[in-house]
């Protein structure tokens, strides 16, 4: 039977934690019923003009999530914070980077509208858009999941996840934001200007 006293804490740090690890699956539903929205309005996104397939995919990503559900269900990876203080410490830093990349990530949605595909494509009536979360980052989506994986691993303390969107994750973020940017380079000349100015996946310092 499902234990219902985790939702009856008895002090207000344990409050406090439940509201910390309520922050995952929240971000959790928001990023997947953006993500629905995004398939629904790109049958009418327009023709094609190139594509360049690859694994690396909203498929291959929602599986990357389900292992890290898993990582963090089973427990495994985790290191146990004895101390009250230094835990809740992490786990708000966890559930900070997770807000914010939700947020990121669905403004990110918004901003792009009809760019976006599965699959890093240059629709015939592509724009380039480098306003809005663009001015922070150039590749928002990514980058904000990779914030979000980072987040759930200091929520939960869990050293696997941490080594998983590091080793994994990341690299398949850059591979795949290469393959788009050599779209968005050949169509349009100020895209050279833009990528000098702003960071891929993470803010550059001091522009």
């Amino acid at each position: 039977m499902f234990d219902w006293t985790i939702f009856q804490p008895r002090t207000p740090l344990a409050l406090l934690e439940l509201l910390l690890h309520l922050t995952a699956p929240l971000c959790g539903v928001l990023i997947f019923a953006a993500i629905a929205r995004n398939f629904l309005r790109a049958r009418s996104s327009g023709r094609v003009a190139r594509e360049r397939r690859s694994f690396v995919a909203t498929g291959s990503m929602i599986g990357f999530f389900v292992g890290i559900y898993l990582l963090i269900h089973h427990k495994l990876g985790v290191i146990v914070v004895p101390s009250t203080i230094p835990r809740i410490a992490l786990m708000a830093l966890g559930a900070l980077l997770l807000l914010l990349g939700t947020v990121v990530n669905l403004l990110g949605r918004l901003q792009l509208g009809a760019n976006w595909a599965n699959q890093a494509t240059l629709y015939e009536a592509q724009t380039l858009v480098t306003a809005g979360i663009y001015r922070l980052v150039r590749h928002p989506l990514y980058a904000s999941l990779i914030w979000i994986f980072y987040g759930a691993g200091l929520l939960y303390q869990n050293v696997a996840v941490l080594l998983a969107n590091t080793l994994l994750f990341l690299p398949g973020m850059y591979y795949r934001a290469a393959l788009e940017e050599k779209l968005l380079s050949d169509r349009f000349p100020a895209y050279a200007d833009y990528r000098r100015q702003v960071g891929a996946l993470f803010p550059k310092l001091g522009r």
